[in-house]
């Protein structure tokens, strides 16, 4: 992948719009879910809008800790009603407790943001390092804002991530910031290339970054390159939940087991 300009230009004037718990909108392929929100009402509209054109990915935002189950019931009622990839956002350090309900209920990717200097930074971390003990490799994201840090420490924090084995994303800064444009182009440009070489699995996340980034693919595909995409994403999908059911069966055989 690689940056277009052009894009970047647009996306600096006109960032998207921040997600919350509250929020139920579709842009482009991406259903952006809050977890707040009735479950009943809005599985009605995901349902009226799917049926005029598929969605690639549900982007999930769990409120707080207090109403996690919230997000969880959608979490469910989506992965039994879609046959697509669920994104889940949790903007807190999360618990292992969490996580492994998170992944159960049908999440298949984990993005826990992380904020330079924030008091819980370092729970964050805590966070996402047991998140990749529940979820699979490649299904642990977080997120870096650009401008909140010098360029050279964001580079570094890409990096970290990637040797962990945590998929990094980068969020545009606030209208606000001081951070440039070709310093931005720079940091998009070492992500992308950091993605390619570390060998990360973005292809699920590619609905998100079209929508959210300045970055496009360095060739442009066919209708076989097409249909190939569409055949990968069915696999990684079908592995995925394979692999939940699995994780789900063995830790309730191992509560059975234990009298619990």
């Amino acid at each position: 992948m690689v940056v277009d300009n052009t894009k970047l230009q647009k996306l600096l004037a006109d960032p998207p719009l921040p997600v919350t718990s509250r929020d139920l909108r579709r842009d482009g392929n991406v259903f952006h879910v809050g977890g707040e929100l009735p479950p009943r009402e809005t599985l009605e509209t995901l349902f009226d809008s799917y049926c005029l054109a598929p969605a690639e990915l549900f982007h999930l935002s769990f409120g707080a800790p207090g109403t996690f189950t919230k997000g969880e019931t959608l979490a469910r009622l989506i992965k039994k009603n879609f046959n697509t990839h669920i994104l889940g956002t949790m903007d807190f350090a999360v618990s292992p407790a969490l996580l492994e309900r998170a992944y159960a209920s049908g999440v298949d990717i984990i993005h826990i943001p992380f904020t330079f200097g924030r008091s819980d930074q370092e729970s964050r971390l805590a966070s996402l390092q047991c998140a990749q003990t529940v979820f699979p490799r490649w299904a642990v994201a977080s997120s870096l804002v650009l401008g909140e840090a010098p360029l050279e420490a964001l580079l570094a924090g890409i990096d970290n991530f990637l040797s962990r084995g945590i998929v990094p994303l980068l969020q545009l800064p606030a209208p606000a910031s001081r951070c440039g444009t070709e310093e931005v182009a720079a940091a998009y440009g070492h992500l992308a290339t950091a993605w390619r070489t570390s060998k990360a699995t973005v292809a699920p996340l590619l609905p998100l970054i079209a929508l959210a980034t300045p970055l496009v693919p360095q060739t442009q595909g066919g209708t076989l390159r097409g249909f190939m995409n569409r055949l990968r994403d069915r696999r990684l999908l079908a592995t995925s939940d394979l692999r939940r059911a699995l994780r789900v069966r063995q830790v309730e055989e191992s509560y059975e087991s234990a009298g619990l």
